[in-house]
């Protein structure tokens, strides 16, 4: 094979695997735009792609004649891109009522894509992971109906067919320009690119390029970087093929159900699954974090959590070099377990309505009422503050569902009190909660006691003794940030008290509605058509009006259209607006006579009480 191959030299008698320790299909619509531009400005001359790193993986046997197999260490994501763009050419190729065209299909197929082997079987050129192989033979290929995308990559292998099929779609025109332009693309793709070929001869050259790899192009997460090392690490120790298998069988079982319960999660994005992978890191070892020294500075947790795949890394390097490969081999078995039901389990906190959420809880009245307190928690901005906490207590309490209730009740009060009314920082209490959550992931700690810390901690940062002066000394109520999950809250809870049943209006709907969901009853302005509110004028001069404008009393939810009609209006003419509105603390308001300081103030009282009993705790 040539140093400086086109893709017609690197498909001459060769077919090409991507191993399982690579990351799966991850190039998006900008990347491929960015080869669709370089494929239509090339002339004659010949385009540098890119490098690829082949390494030899013995043979194929096809009809008549011998296939070299190929694992590719660097330069899958463009590679496996061409080849999907070639399998949408042939197929607008055979859409033509033309012999010629369906048999130049045929050819294209052949060499690039499919061939039959000896026993009828399709021997498939490219090979994808164990994940993505399937879906890239059935949907892309094949063209079948009723495979699902299950995760990420699945999704991003169907995008670029749907891309490339749409460009195809832009530039036709008449049959023969068309033809003109398939058959240029083409010898473009096939003639034009070409490669820098590196061949690797050893699992050692591999690994080199294997840590260059995940340090440059676009960036793996961190959780790809570990499975590609665990796989990795396993067939540098493996002694036998049949080990091997089963033990890279074992981990890309396991990725496969990780990558799905994360994308069912809305947790596919690289960030997502380095939030996920600390968060498992913390379970598993926060307690056994150090703070030390390094070049006279101290390195602290947070900052040893920055880099989750180094401290994996070197954990299993180790066991490595004191050649405990019984023990390696078990430890990346038990690591790859832990981020499977770590994964399942942050589903069912994150998804708590699914049909598969808490299957383990057969008390369908205390699953129902887990199920509400995490998707009350759901409604709260800074819950991935608590996250890691809420996947111990399910973890360690699940066979006591009580106990995981009350737990999560708590948790959700700590959030409340913590950032949203007294407003720390999201990194406050970060320590104690990642240390509440190791140790009672690991049966450190007893129920009792993680009870005990998680109300001193309450109490550290948001003391009950001043819960009242924090709702009420705010200078605007209207930009604070947990307003609108309190006023829902005391939504909900007029409604069970009244009709018993939640509220009518979905948190879905109130959170896409904005501030046109928040309504101030003594309006912003108190000008309407040019001239002053008769109403508003006779009860507020310009300082009342400042000074009684954002307070709590003074806020109420509504739907938008409500917001419109009630405008800035007089309360004279907005108090039956309120009478009818869909909110039943809405309804409230309109059964006050009048609105002054003095009701403002009323109704205050009212939801302060509402909040010193909503998120009190009381010991078990």
């Amino acid at each position: 094979m040539k140093d400086l191959p086109t893709l017609q030299d690197l498909f001459n008698n060769a077919v090409f695997k991507i191993p399982d320790y690579q990351r799966g299909y991850s190039w998006e619509n900008q990347h491929r735009q960015d080869l669709i531009e370089d494929l239509e400005l090339l002339n004659n001359k010949g385009h540098y792609t890119g490098t690829i790193v082949l390494k030899e993986n013995g043979n194929v046997r096809g009809l008549g004649k011998k296939y070299t197999r190929y694992d590719i260490v660097d330069g899958q994501q463009r590679f496996t891109t061409i080849l999907i763009l070639l399998n949408v050419i042939t197929k607008e190729l055979k859409k033509i009522d033309n012999e010629d065209c369906k048999a130049f299909a045929d050819g294209i197929t052949s060499i690039y894509l499919k061939d039959r082997g000896p026993t009828g079987m399709n021997i498939y050129k490219l090979e994808l992971d164990k994940e993505n192989d399937y879906y890239f033979r059935n949907v892309i290929i094949e063209d079948k109906n009723g495979v699902k995308h299950t995760i990420k990559s699945h999704e991003n292998l169907f995008k670029a067919k749907n891309q490339f099929e749409e460009y195809l779609d832009l530039k036709r025109g008449t049959e023969e320009d068309f033809l003109g332009f398939i058959y240029e693309l083409i010898d473009k793709l096939t003639q034009s690119l070409i490669f820098t070929l590196y061949k690797v001869e050893d699992d050692a050259e591999v690994g080199v390029i294997f840590e260059v790899m995940n340090d440059r192009g676009k960036p793996l997460s961190s959780l790809e970087k570990v499975k590609n090392y665990l796989i990795y690490l396993t067939g540098k120790i493996s002694e036998d093929d049949q080990s091997l298998e089963k033990h890279v069988s074992d981990i890309n079982n396991n990725w496969k159900e990780i990558l799905e319960n994360l994308s069912m999660s809305k947790m596919s994005k690289n960030d997502d699954e380095d939030r996920f992978l600390r968060m498992n890191f913390i379970l598993n070892f926060y307690s056994d974090l150090k703070d030390y020294k390094k070049d006279g500075k101290r390195v602290g947790k947070t900052s040893q959590l920055a880099n989750v795949y180094k401290q994996l890394k070197t954990y299993f390097k180790s066991l490595e070099r004191e050649k405990e490969y019984e023990r390696c081999y078990y430890e990346i078995g038990q690591y790859a377990d832990s981020l499977k039901v770590t994964s399942s389990q942050l589903f069912d906190i994150l998804k708590p309505t699914n049909d598969l959420a808490f299957q383990e809880i057969k008390d369908n009245d205390l699953r129902k009422k887990i199920i509400y307190t995490l998707l009350t928690i759901g409604r709260m901005d800074i819950q991935s503050n608590i996250l890691v906490l809420l996947v111990a207590i399910y973890d360690r309490f699940v066979n006591e569902p009580e106990k995981m209730l009350y737990l999560m009740n708590l948790c959700e009060k700590y959030a409340f009190r913590v950032y949203y009314l007294v407003e720390w920082r999201s990194y406050s209490g970060q320590n104690q909660i990642y240390t509440l959550a190791c140790d009672t992931y690991i049966r450190k700690i007893s129920y009792e006691e993680l009870i005990t810390n998680l109300e001193d901690l309450i109490e550290y940062y948001s003391p009950s003794s001043k819960m009242k002066e924090h709702l009420l000394n705010r200078e605007n109520h209207y930009q604070w940030k947990g307003l609108k999950y309190f006023l829902y809250e005391y939504e909900i809870y007029k409604c069970w008290n009244t009709i018993k049943k939640p509220p009518q209006v979905t948190w879905s709907y109130l959170r896409d509605s904005g501030m046109k969901s928040i309504e101030h009853v003594l309006p912003q302005s108190l000008v309407r058509d040019g001239k002053q509110v008769i109403y508003w004028k006779e009860r507020f001069n310009k300082k009342s009006h400042e000074e009684n404008l954002n307070r709590l009393g003074n806020l109420t939810l509504v739907t938008p259209p409500e917001n419109s009609k009630l405008s800035n209006k007089g309360f004279d003419e907005k108090k039956p607006i309120f009478k009818e509105s869909e909110f039943k603390m809405s309804k409230e308001v309109g059964k006050y006579n009048e609105w002054g300081e003095k009701q403002i103030k009323n109704r205050e009282n009212i939801l302060v009480n509402f909040a010193l009993s909503r998120w009190s705790y009381f010991t078990t």
